[in-house]
C-alpha cells in the first residue's frame, strides 16, 4: 500500500509539473474550507462537472486531512469512523502512527484490528514494556508467539484495561492450555466487561471438560452480554465436543438472558450427526417461539438472526402486521429478501410507504430499500441529507453510496459534523 501511495504521489507531482490544476472543490477539501466545499460541490453538480472520480478524490482529501489533524476525544471518534476502510486509508493511518502520540497508537490499532498489518507488527512495544499504556496495549495484541506467552499472562493483570484486553485478544488468537488458570481469573474478576468477554472466548478455545465446567459456572452469574461470549466459548470445537453442545441446548431451552444467542448458534450449526441435528431443530423452535411471543428484545434478535426456513418465514409473516413498527419493519425487510415473489413485491411496497412517511422507522425502511438497490428510494435519501439530525444525514449518505449515487452523497463530505464527513468519506473510499 505504501508503494501504491508513492505512485499516486508521484503522479500528482508529475501532474503539477505539467500544469494540471485541482478543481475548486478539491482545493477547498484540502484546506479544509467546508462551506466553500459545499458550494463548489453544488456548482459542479449543476454544471454536470462532478464525476465519481472527482468525488473519490475529494473523499481522499477529506480522509487524509481529518486523520492527520485528529486530536482528543473528537479525534478518536474520527479515527474510529475510518475503521471500515482501513485498507483504503492505510498510508494515512501509518503516517498518523508515525507521530507517536495517543492518536498514533489508535491509528495503528485500527490497522491491526482490520488485518491490514500482521498481528505481531507492534509486539516490541509489549516486549520492551513501553511506559505508554496505549503503545503497550498495541504490542500486547501481537503476543501470539509461544515464546511470549509467559509475558502475555503477566499482561492479563496490567493496570491499564486496554493492555489487559489486548493481551486477552492475543490469547484468543493463539491459544495455550497453560493459559487456563489466568484466563479463568480474568473471566471472573476483570472489571472490564470487554476483557471478561475476551477471556471466556479464549477459554473456549482452550477446550476440554474443565472449560465446560468453568463456563457453566460463570454463566450462572453472567449478564446477557457476557453470556453471548460464553455461547461463543461453548461453540469452540474442543469445548463443543466436550459438553458444550449440551450446555447450549440447556441455555437455549431455559430462557432468560443469553438463551436466544445460544439458540441462534445452535440453529446455524452445519454438522449432520444426529445429536447436532436434533439440537438444531430444537433451537429453531426456540427462535420461532421468540419471534411470536418473546420480549421485544428477544423478538428483534431472533428475527434478525434466525436462519431462513418455513417455520421462521411463517412467524415473520405474522410479525409483518405487528403493532410495533420496529418489529413490523424487520419482518418486512426479511420477507422482501426471502419471501415468495408476491410477498417480496408486497413487502417492498410497504417498505416504500414507510420510507415516505413520518414514521420513526422511515430511515430504516430507506436502508432496507437501498440494500435492494431500489431506485425509488434515491430522492428520499437525497432529501434526508438536509436533515437536522446528523445521524440521519450520515445514514442517508452511506446508503446513497451503497446505491452508487456518489455525486449525491458528495454533499455530506462538506457536512459541518465531523462524523458525517468521516463516515461518508470512508464509505466512498471503500466503495471505490
Amino acid at each position: 500500500m505504501r508503494f501504491a501511495r508513492a505512485l499516486v504521489l508521484s503522479s500528482l507531482v508529475l501532474c503539477a509539473g505539467a500544469g494540471c490544476a485541482a478543481s475548486p472543490a478539491l482545493v477547498a477539501a484540502r484546506k479544509p474550507d467546508y462551506r466553500t466545499l459545499a458550494r463548489e460541490i453544488e456548482v459542479a453538480r449543476k454544471a454536470n462537472d462532478l464525476g465519481d472520480g472527482d468525488v473519490e478524490d475529494i473523499a481522499e482529501a477529506i480522509a487524509e486531512g481529518m486523520i492527520y489533524r485528529a486530536k482528543g476525544v473528537p479525534g478518536e471518534q474520527v479515527l474510529l469512523a475510518f475503521s471500515g476502510c482501513a485498507e483504503q486509508v492505510e498510508g494515512e493511518l501509518e503516517d498518523r502512527f508515525d507521530k507517536g502520540d495517543e492518536m498514533g497508537a489508535l491509528a495503528a490499532s485500527i490497522l491491526l484490528s482490520s488485518g491490514v498489518v500482521d498481528v505481531d507488527e507492534y509486539e516490541d512495544f509489549a516486549i520492551e514494556l513501553d511506559p505508554r499504556p496505549a503503545y503497550r496495549a498495541l504490542g500486547a495484541r501481537g503476543l501470539v508467539d509461544e515464546k511470549h506467552f509467559v509475558l502475555r499472562r503477566k499482561l492479563f493483570l496490567d493496570l491499564d484495561e486496554r493492555v489487559r484486553l489486548n493481551a486477552l485478544k492475543a490469547a484468543l488468537t493463539a491459544t495455550s492450555k497453560d493459559d487456563f488458570d489466568a484466563l479463568l481469573e480474568a473471566a471472573r474478576l476483570d472489571p472490564n466487561p470487554a476483557a471478561r468477554g475476551a477471556a471466556v472466548r479464549a477459554l473456549g478455545r482452550v477446550g476440554g471438560e474443565r472449560v465446560v465446567v468453568a463456563l457453566k459456572d460463570i454463566w450462572l452469574k453472567a449478564d446477557g452480554r457476557l453470556r453471548e461470549s460464553i455461547v461463543d466459548g461453548f461453540m469452540s470445537a474442543g469445548t463443543f465436543e466436550a459438553g458444550g453442545l449440551g450446555q447450549l441446548v440447556k441455555a437455549a431451552e431455559s430462557g432468560g438472558e443469553g438463551s436466544i444467542a445460544a439458540a441462534v448458534a445452535l440453529a446455524r450449526i452445519v454438522i449432520e450427526e444426529a445429536p447436532e441435528r436434533a439440537a438444531r431443530a430444537a433451537a429453531r423452535g426456540v427462535l420461532v417461539r421468540a419471534i411470536v411471543v418473546g420480549t421485544r428484545e428477544e423478538r428483534t434478535y431472533a428475527m434478525l438472526m434466525a436462519p431462513s426456513d418455513p417455520a421462521v418465514l411463517d412467524a415473520l409473516r405474522k410479525a409483518k402486521d405487528d403493532s410495533d413498527p420496529g418489529i413490523q419493519l424487520i419482518a418486512l425487510g426479511r420477507l422482501a429478501h426471502e419471501g415468495k415473489p408476491d410477498e417480496r413485491k408486497s413487502a417492498t411496497s410497504k417498505l416504500l410507504e414507510i420510507a415516505k412517511s413520518d414514521d420513526p422507522e422511515a430511515n430504516r425502511a430507506m436502508g432496507e430499500l437501498a440494500s435492494m438497490k431500489d431506485k425509488r428510494v434515491t430522492p428520499l435519501l437525497d432529501k434526508e441529507l438536509g436533515s437536522k439530525n446528523s445521524f440521519a444525514r450520515a445514514y442517508a449518505a452511506r446508503n446513497l453510496v451503497l446505491m452508487g449515487e456518489l455525486q449525491r452523497a458528495a454533499r455530506a463530505l462538506a457536512d459541518l459534523d465531523p462524523y458525517v464527513r468521516a463516515s461518508t468519506a470512508c464509505e466512498i473510499l471503500r466503495a471505490d
